[in-house]
């Protein structure tokens, strides 16, 4: 077969990290010997900078190209420039899929990660029109997102100028061959827009073989106390992330000198963590850990944390597969399909967004029943292995 895959937001092979989603679908089509074309963005979202500066390819294995089509760059996640930035490069990109059309190179099937909305909906219309089969994955609710993130003043004024991008939403869903999600809960929200009938929810995956081995091999990290219960948070420190709660519960729990956080990330919420260590002992402040050093604190850890604010979107995150596999019972915030999971899976405990003193009781839960604690990292491997391993989600993925 011969497989387009068009993701804009995931990082690619030329940013030298670990595989992600669509990489992963790619690398396991590839072993059974598919053709891939992946179309990616030559902006790159998270860092904010432009990998290359004109639309570029990349031969870059046997039956593995990377287009990395021309995109305006942005600042604000939230802003009418990056709505318009999406807006041209989705024209770019039908473009693109046009002249490598007519070149020749006929796709079998388009798999498209979604958002943004109008790549997505381009993408579908372009497919339609020349007969190829098409599949979307939800990897969050654009445009609803967008709605929420506006002030409540601003609310229904935003609801209507988003108004036309729902319209093409529908309009995409309506275009596909089938619709998969990271979470069953996006998967509902996508049926209120229209009633697709074949859907199928992938979680976002971790490689459980390679987190496992890297943990079990880590190096010590010096300085740790083996006896002391140690709570790990590494991720961003964005506002929409709970460090206050974090900060909170650590306080609560100061007395207590056989439990330690661990912090690593970076965000604007780096001066609230240091301001906390500058009168708290409890706390170290790891700052952004390449993920080779952050196997090693995983394994030197107990816990790890998922702590959203009040009103956070997110459904299933990659967090909860990656800790998991760590062998790491999950404190959990997010009012989601993924509590759900963890729940009742009986792999962490769940305390309400903002609620530190519930978060400190259930570290102290774990402090005080430690074979509870190793109950838990059981059923958390188990569940990460079987559920959650790359090599079951992209197997399925591409059976698909």
């Amino acid at each position: 077969m011969n497989i387009w895959l068009v993701s804009i937001f995931e990082q690619t092979p030329v940013d030298n990290v670990f595989s992600t989603r669509f990489l992963s679908v790619a690398d396991e089509a590839l072993s059974r010997g598919h053709k891939v074309s992946f179309f990616g963005s030559t902006f790159k979202h998270n860092t904010k900078n432009q990998r290359f500066d004109k639309t570029t390819e990349i031969n870059y294995a046997d039956n593995y190209d990377l287009v990395f089509i021309k995109s305006m760059s942005y600042s604000g996640n939230v802003s009418p420039k990056r709505l318009w930035s999406h807006y041209v490069f989705s024209k770019n990109a039908r473009s693109e899929f046009e002249k490598r059309f007519h070149s020749g190179d006929k796709p079998d099937v388009i798999l498209m990660a979604y958002p943004p909305v109008s790549l997505a909906f381009e993408t579908s219309e372009w497919a339609v029109k020349k007969g190829i089969p098409i599949v979307a994955d939800i990897i969050d609710p654009w445009p609803d997102l967008f709605a929420l993130a506006a002030p409540d003043s601003l609310k229904g004024v935003a609801n209507t100028a988003l108004k036309p991008l729902q319209l093409k939403f529908k309009r995409t869903l309506k275009n596909l061959n089938k619709l998969t999600s990271i979470s069953n809960q996006y998967l509902a929200w996508a049926k209120e827009y229209h009633p697709v009938d074949k859907t199928e929810c992938l979680y976002p995956a971790a490689d459980f073989t390679v987190i496992n081995d890297k943990v079990k091999n880590a190096e010590q990290v010096p300085g740790f106390d083996e006896k002391k219960l140690k709570v790990i948070y590494a991720g961003s420190l964005a506002s929409s992330y709970d460090i206050k709660t974090i900060l909170g519960a650590a306080d609560l729990l100061r007395e207590n000198k056989e439990i330690h956080f661990f912090i690593a990330g970076a965000g604007p919420q780096e001066s609230a963590i240091k301001a906390y260590m500058n009168d708290h002992r409890n706390v170290t402040f790891l700052g952004r850990l390449p993920k080779e050093e952050l196997m090693r604190y995983y394994a030197a850890s107990d816990l790890g944390m998922t702590q959203h604010i009040k009103g956070a979107t997110q459904s299933v995150t990659y967090k909860l597969f990656d800790l998991l596999s760590a062998g790491l019972p999950i404190l959990n915030s997010l009012e989601s399909e993924m509590k759900k999971i963890i729940v009742d899976n009986n792999v962490g405990l769940h305390n309400d967004p903002g609620d530190a003193k519930q978060l400190a009781t259930n570290i102290s839960y774990f402090y005080d029943n430690p074979e509870k604690l190793k109950q838990y990292k059981e059923n958390g491997l188990n569940l990460a292995k079987k559920e959650g391993d790359v090599r079951v989600i992209y197997k399925r993925f591409v059976d698909l």
